[in-house]
């Protein structure tokens, strides 16, 4: 019986990780459609069409970027147990990851569409920023969970880190492309990543309370 019980509280805990993760991702997708939308219909404003190829790649690393960095999140959220610097060290570690991994996806596309990537020596630095980025969040929005807190103060902390990272960027990178479409990246992104962690991680954390039940 003792045996039994324990594999039962660590198996728990668990799924409830995997349902996090996976509700984040998808919410992820939706969020990284939503941001390239967003984009786009400013290039419309501007008069500026991106090219199908250039946009067929742009949705997928967006996408890509988006559901992974929010899967990640979520599982740290889960996974943390109220620790926040285990939820900052995970934004940490798996933001740059994940910044790469749709990089390397974004090359990918425009390569297999017939298109070469343009040369960037700052992928690395992207991804340093975002490891920064994404750990305050993560552990912010823990020490959020820990009090209960609700999807507004999700959604000001998202957009503190943002604007934070935005400010950042413009110093440091000025000709880093439009600034209307910098914005919607490096603060929107944020905003929705911390609302849709927050939705992923309060579902599966009732739903496994209730089946704990």
């Amino acid at each position: 019986m003792t045996s039994t019980a324990t594999d039962a509280n660590v198996t728990r805990p668990r799924s409830v990780i995997v349902r996090s993760m996976l509700r984040g991702a998808w919410l992820g997708v939706f969020l990284g459609l939503l941001i390239e939308v967003m984009v786009l219909l400013v290039q419309v404003l501007q008069g500026v069409l991106p090219e199908t190829v250039t946009l067929v790649a742009d949705t997928v690393q967006k996408i890509s970027w988006s559901s992974l960095i929010c899967a990640i999140l979520a599982a740290g959220q889960s996974a943390a147990r109220g620790k926040i610097s285990s939820a900052g060290v995970v934004g940490l570690v798996g933001a740059p990851i994940a910044f790469l991994l749709a990089r390397s996806l974004h090359k990918a596309m425009l390569e297999l569409l017939g298109k070469e990537s343009a040369p960037t020596a700052i992928a690395w630095l992207g991804a340093g920023i975002k490891g920064i980025e994404y750990a305050l969040l993560g552990a912010l929005m823990l020490w959020l969970a820990d009090r209960d807190a609700g999807w507004k103060w999700h959604a000001f902390a998202g957009a503190l880190v943002g604007l934070a990272t935005y400010a950042l960027v413009l110093w440091w990178l000025p000709a880093g492309g439009d600034a209307v479409q910098r914005a919607i990246i490096e603060i929107v992104h944020p905003i929705g990543c911390a609302l849709a962690v927050h939705a992923a991680t309060t579902f599966s954390h009732h739903l496994g309370s209730g089946k704990d039940a």
